[in-house]
């Protein structure tokens, strides 16, 4: 077989000419061994995509290996290299050797592709053919690490889903996949304990292809859709499934599990698995409920993504009107209606499903020819969008630029010719999608009998309840009876109440599948008590039944989501849109996104309430993603902190322009300092913020305006003015609390400080624990020149010589004076607890004022205080491990009471959902072990703080 750079048929011209000739620079040494097609792909790749720039530039990619190797065999020892990575010594050796793999399989598919020495179609299948070696190697390793010896006979399978189970992976997808088990056919020493095990595999599996690390990622994970995702286990047993899917299974998985195919690990369990489900997906009688499905699909993707009407820039080729997902849902429900009497049609690939419609007549050659034309087309241009930065993007770029970047790619003349092919493609794909999918009445079917009239209990009724997983089921019933006769506001209107008969199948399938149905039920029960009115949310949740899942989860795990969903209807909505469950963005883009948000108020009022709704719906987005489990709660701090930096900002804007038009311009400077949880960016869903205002104007100077004001005034109005900005409640709420008593003189100072009263303040009058405070001090907004003094001083101020005893003993003080004032309420108030929170923090602090002297200042976050001071040799090395650990967890304790309730956990008043994270926090298996667990951290953080903070002997 000849090698790829022989196989070259096509080379981009390269759209940055800069980024062309640096690599031909870079790769001097080697640019003579390649060929002049060699070359040309090189610089057209450099020049079309930053991320294959980089990737061809890695050391630990050999890319004149790649040219000059037959691709089937540079990939098979790239494959056999990720499969083999459990016989390597460590983690880390794990990490390095898939990631390295994974560069190169990236690198030398990519150019097979730009390149057309293969076509896209074998390029997606190279891809999931890499995606099969990196599962079944780190499927191998996570097996090794729990002590089983081998995939075979381990009980432990991996099912591959969606565009991996068909072996169509786009370039830069996720994957897809079921972890699933027999514990019966485990090891017998595995068999106690099978669930805890096999949980722990697939964990382990999904850290070593999802975490990053220096040398990047393989493949983000998504195990959506196993069985009941929101309640069930990451791995699920085969008879957990065989159930599942005997008593709820839905169409729509019937659709997903099309593409479905053993991956990696027991073969024989993958074989039984597949029996299971073979008769689920294709049943022998036509199916006409399952085009009610993909019609109700239909209608969301077009809810969510604007309707039919196509806008080419920002136009979604997966999802939008006429893209790829249009083509597979026209392939995928005639299989399902078709398949259960021909086998023939049980294809996993979209273009051989195509063919075999063909064949069987029940599509034309002609709609078919233009389906897989249209179908390779798209695919390719998805490619290329992701090859460009390597992100899992399906949209046509926003900016001209980077339409021009992707027809340079694709080798289209222009970016008009680029546009003018995509309509044609996807008018073409709308014209046979329309014929095939008329939008008519939904219907959703019946779990059984269920009966909400009159004003006794229906036995049926009763027993369907009952089956579906309802404890209390006349409680529930009467409920029911209770909404239907318009008891709630949202349902005296009558049309509310017709849109909530049609919701009351689905809805009460949802909430069977809760880990707990009837919390689930009464949390939504206080969702629709709290609505003002029932039928935009009633219809919408009526037209995308798919969110209840979500909703229902978020409901039962916190309190404060169903409130916030009550007060706000437009959050519901928010959760169908296809990026609400995405990563946050970066902390310093949410100053450009509020900006944006807020770009068409004109007046000061307007801009209040902007500011309001973006950070209500930004604080909702944080939290809704925490609680479903998408994001760490460890990390929610960062965005709350960003998002609040970000209104202070602008706040601080808003309010300058306010007194500006007032009182006229001054030559002034203020700066806002953010501490507590703001300052070292530790923010909960309920913090208030700690703020410090520091100006400096000339004393004799007055502002210009109609109504001049002096420099304290004017400074000291400013202040006044944006603390109302930020905490007064418009009729888009509030948005926050603001305590300033950390200030110079607490509540008895001024609003704002001079720059002069503030370094005299804390030369000779501060206590010590106002300088504990200044230790979290961080910048927010304001003048730029003022930041720099206003630091420089702080710094002056934490570094001064300082005495270990007396200072421990003010800092013991502080704490026996506050655990006073704000005794802890319980066990789990992990803030006030002795051995909490608080404890860490002042052992932090404390550390600063005795070390910063000799050492300078230290970061903010606690956790790479600890590590300084670690190596400072302040704290031993357990003590360090030891604090690091005990405050991840605490933190996410915090963090979570918060986005539940509010509040604090109460464990009595927990429902399961919040019971169940609670106990992953603590690593306990019931309450009894979370509280001991509790305990003896706390008992060991309040020994590390007498070690470290030792109370003197009288």
């Amino acid at each position: 077989m000849k090698p790829l750079g022989e196989c070259i048929s096509f080379t981009p011209e390269p759209f940055d000419q800069g980024a062309a000739s640096e690599i031909g620079q870079r790769l001097a040494d080697q640019w003579n061994d390649f060929s002049s097609n060699e070359r040309a792909l090189i610089n057209g790749v450099a020049g079309c995509s930053p991320f294959l720039k980089r990737t061809m530039l890695r050391k630990d990619v050999d890319l004149l290996s790649i040219l000059k190797s037959p691709l089937d065999g540079r990939l098979k020892t790239i494959s056999s290299d990720a499969r083999g990575i459990a016989k390597l010594g460590s983690p880390d050796e794990q990490n390095i050797a898939l990631r390295t793999a994974k560069a190169n399989a990236a690198l030398t598919i990519a150019l097979a592709d730009i390149s057309s020495a293969v076509d896209t179609m074998t390029a997606a299948e190279y891809v999931s053919e890499f995606a099969d070696a990196a599962v079944g190697g780190a499927l191998s390793a996570a097996l090794s690490t729990a002590g089983f010896t081998s995939q075979e006979e381990s009980g432990f399978a991996i099912i591959a889903m969606g565009k991996h189970g068909a072996g169509e992976l786009n370039y830069s997808s996720d994957i897809d996949f079921i972890a699933i088990y027999d514990p019966d056919v485990m090891p017998a020493r595995f068999r106690d304990e099978a669930r805890k095990t096999a949980v722990a595999i697939t964990k382990e599996m999904i850290n070593l292809l999802q975490s990053q690390t220096k040398d990047g990622y393989v493949f983000r994970t998504d195990l959506r859709l196993r069985p009941d995702p929101g309640v069930s286990p990451l791995a699920v047993t085969l008879a957990a499934i065989e159930s599942y899917y005997e008593s709820y299974g839905q169409n729509w998985e019937r659709m997903a599990y099309i593409k479905s195919r053993f991956c990696a690990g027991d073969a024989s369990v993958g074989e039984r698995f597949m029996d299971i489900i073979r008769p689920f997906v294709w049943r022998r009688y036509l199916d006409f409920a399952s085009i009610e499905d993909v019609k109700a699909v239909k209608r969301q993707i077009h809810a969510s993504k604007g309707g039919a009407d196509i806008e080419f820039a920002g136009h979604d080729i997966k999802t939008g009107a006429g893209g790829i997902r249009e083509i597979e849902f026209y392939v995928q429900t005639q299989q399902l209606i078709l398949g259960g009497r021909s086998s023939e049609l049980r294809k996993v690939k979209t273009l051989d499903g195509l063919e075999a419609l063909v064949r069987a007549e029940q599509v034309t050659p002609d709609t078919a020819e233009k389906l897989s034309s249209a179908y390779r087309t798209l695919r390719k241009t998805e490619h290329r969008l992701q090859m460009i930065n390597d992100e899992q993007t399906h949209k046509i770029p926003m900016s001209e630029n980077d339409i021009n970047r992707l027809a340079c790619f694709l080798g289209r003349e222009s970016a008009a010719a680029l546009e003018a092919s995509l309509r044609k493609t996807f008018a073409s794909v709308r014209d046979a999608y329309s014929d095939l999918f008329e939008l008519e009445a939904e219907e959703y079917p019946s779990p059984g009998t269920l009966v909400f009239t009159g004003v006794d209990d229906h036995s049926e009724t009763l027993k369907t309840l009952e089956r579906m997983g309802f404890r209390r089921p006349s409680d529930v019933s009467a409920a029911i009876r209770h909404w239907h006769a318009g008891g709630l506001r949202a349902t005296r209107n009558a049309r509310a109440r017709n849109i909530l008969t049609i919701l009351m199948n689905p809805l009460l399938a949802a909430l069977s599948r809760a880990s707990d149905p009837d919390d689930a039920f009464f949390a939504f029960e206080k969702f629709l008590a709290g609505l003002p009115s029932g039928v935009q949310v009633f219809s919408l949740l009526a037209n995308n039944t798919e969110i209840f899942d979500t909703l229902i989860k978020m409901m039962t795990i916190s309190p404060f989501l169903a409130r916030e969903f009550s007060r706000h209807p437009n959050f519901v909505e928010r959760l169908l849109e296809n990026d609400w469950s995405a990563p946050p963005p970066d902390l310093d883009e949410y100053r450009v996104l509020l900006k944006a948000a807020a770009a068409r108020a004109s007046y000061y009022e307007e801009k209040l309430n902007a500011v309001r709704r973006w950070a209500g719906e930004q604080n909702f987005l944080i939290t809704s993603q925490h609680i479903a489990g998408l994001l760490p709660p460890t990390k929610v701090g960062k965005y709350y902190s960003a998002i609040a930096d970000a209104c202070i900002d602008f706040s601080l804007s808003a309010v300058g322009d306010e007194i500006r038009r007032q009182h006229g311009a001054l030559d002034a400077q203020i700066v806002v300092l953010g501490l507590g949880r703001l300052g070292d960016q530790s923010m909960t869903a309920a913090s208030d913020i700690d703020l410090m205002f520091v100006y400096e104007a000339d004393a004799t100077s007055m502002s210009d305006g109609v109504k001049p004001l002096g420099g304290a005034e004017y400074c000291g109005r400013l202040v006044r003015r944006l603390i109302t900005a930020l905490s007064a409640a418009t009729e888009e709420g509030g948005l926050y609390e603001v305590d300033m008593q950390l200030r110079p003189s607490g509540a008895s100072g001024p609003a704002a400080v001079s720059f002069t009263a503030f370094s005299n303040y804390y030369e000779k009058d501060a206590w010590t624990w106002e300088i504990m405070a200044l230790t979290k001090a961080r910048f927010i907004s304001g003048a730029e020149r003022l930041r720099k003094k206003v630091k420089s001083e702080v710094e002056d101020i934490i570094c001064r010589k300082r005495d270990r005893v007396l200072v421990a003993k003010d800092v013991r003080d502080m704490r026996n004076r506050l655990a006073s004032a704000k005794p802890p309420k319980n066990l789990w108030d992990v803030k006030n607890t002795v051995g909490g929170l608080t404890d860490i923090a002042f052992i932090i602090q404390y550390l600063n004022l005795v070390t910063s002297c000799e050492h300078g200042c230290g970061p903010l976050d606690t956790a790479s205080a600890i590590a300084r001071f670690a190596e400072m040799g302040e704290l031993d090395n357990d003590d360090a491990a030891f604090l690091t650990d005990a405050q991840s967890m605490f933190d996410a304790l915090l963090q979570t009471g918060r986005a539940a309730t509010a509040g604090g956990i109460d464990m009595d008043c927990a429902g399961d959902g919040l019971k169940e994270m609670v106990f992953e926090f603590v690593k306990a298996d019931d309450i009894e072990q979370a509280e001991q667990n509790l305990i003896k951290i706390q008992a060991r953080v309040a020994d590390v703080f007498n070690k470290i903070v030792p109370e003197q002997k009288s």
